[in-house]
């Protein structure tokens, strides 16, 4: 504890927002916060950004980015991907980063931090276990989408295995990847979703009569938006909906040149802060998550918060959150005929049920669930 009686709790990430308008992984923000609303002191470790390095605080959360190498090439935490960072020859960066990581995050456990917390099972969750395993605290793993992806050798499905099965607490941020935990390591895996960035609204707008198709994520293919322009561009022309797609990503220009292509209208204004994100979907009719994997589903979430239908694939979190026929509908995962006749077919005011389908995203009962939990662990 801390000299006001808090328990501290350090978290290990590959990765953290500068601030609250930064849109790489701002649920991880929220969830600091929710852990310091439930009366926790929260550090984050997280490797370096190319110009920031050492300790600063964000929202009153304390961050420490841990340096790993030379600063021209500390670029594992710099695009939000580090999945895709750490290929090739920029592999070898990630075994300094876990020492650092790992050397941060037992220097905040011997300064008095009581628990030992990893988001994915790499680095955080790595960093975790064999931190809290040398600082004789206990530790917790959160798997999340991208998870199952890193684990897909021999090497590295042992190495999840070992990580999962030394943690004192599992969660995942979806049932489909607690399942994959659960059997993969044996053991119990509770799920935990991350919390929203603005509650479920109580009195959602209608959704506009001329409002665009809506979709949010990384420009990357695993968010299946080449599969959305396929499935626009099987409608009629006079049925086709303006497409907007909020994120940035390497895909952008194979996008727009697929979209030329096939006659479909598509606007890509880039990258929009989190706290900009709910004014998105207010002037949305339809939302389209059509991932070909996911975790949490975030965006479908933040849909239905915003009483926004959702037409999304059944994947990862997604199922969690869309009840199909209810607040959306459900699709296979690249099948664009399919995706195409639900954008047709789906009632936008359906999403009038979403705030409802994911009341218990709320900031608030994120807290109250992680003391809850924390509680029953040892001091």
């Amino acid at each position: 504890m801390n000299q006001s009686g808090e328990r501290r709790i350090v978290l290990s990430a590959p990765g953290f927002p500068v601030s609250d308008a930064d849109h790489d992984k701002p649920f991880l923000l929220n969830h600091a916060k929710a852990l310091s609303a439930a009366g926790f002191h929260v550090t984050v470790v997280c490797p370096a950004l190319p110009n920031l390095a050492g300790r600063q605080t964000v929202e009153g959360i304390e961050v420490i980015r841990v340096r790993y190498a030379p600063r021209r090439v500390e670029t594992l935490a710099a695009t939000g991907s580090m999945y895709e960072e750490a290929k090739g020859i920029r592999f070898l960066l990630a075994f300094p980063m876990l020492v650092s990581m790992i050397y941060a995050t037992i220097r905040e456990l011997r300064a008095g931090a009581a628990i030992a917390y990893g988001h994915w099972w790499v680095p955080g969750g790595l960093v975790a276990v064999i931190a809290g395993w040398c600082c004789r605290r206990p530790s917790v793993v959160h798997l999340h989408g991208s998870d199952v992806a890193i684990a897909a050798n021999k090497f590295t499905r042992q190495l999840a295995r070992w990580v999962l099965r030394r943690a004192t607490v599992r969660l995942a941020v979806s049932e489909e990847l607690a399942q994959w935990g659960c059997r993969l390591s044996s053991r119990s895996v509770r799920v935990l979703p991350m919390p929203l960035a603005f509650g479920p609204l109580s009195q959602p707008s209608p959704a506009p009569e001329n409002g665009f198709l809506l979709a949010v994520g990384r420009l990357v293919p695993e968010k299946g938006f080449s599969v959305l322009i396929a499935a626009i561009a099987l409608m009629g022309l006079d049925e086709r909906p303006d497409l907007v797609i909020v994120g940035t990503g390497p895909e952008r220009e194979k996008l727009l040149a697929q979209a030329a292509r096939s006659k479909v209208s598509l606007r890509l204004p880039g990258a929009v802060a989190p706290n900009e994100l709910l004014s998105w979907y207010q002037r949305a009719r339809i939302v389209a998550v059509p991932s070909l994997r996911e975790g949490f589903g975030l965006v479908a979430a933040e849909a239905a918060a915003a009483g926004r239908v959702v037409v999304g694939s059944a994947v990862g979190g997604i199922s969690d959150v869309v009840n199909h026929g209810s607040s959306g509908m459900l699709v296979k995962p690249g099948n664009s005929e399919e995706l195409a006749l639900a954008l047709q077919s789906v009632d936008p005011q359906w999403g009038a049920n979403g705030p409802e389908q994911v009341a218990h995203l709320g900031m608030t009962s994120h807290a109250q669930i992680l003391k809850r939990l924390f509680d029953g662990l040892p001091n």
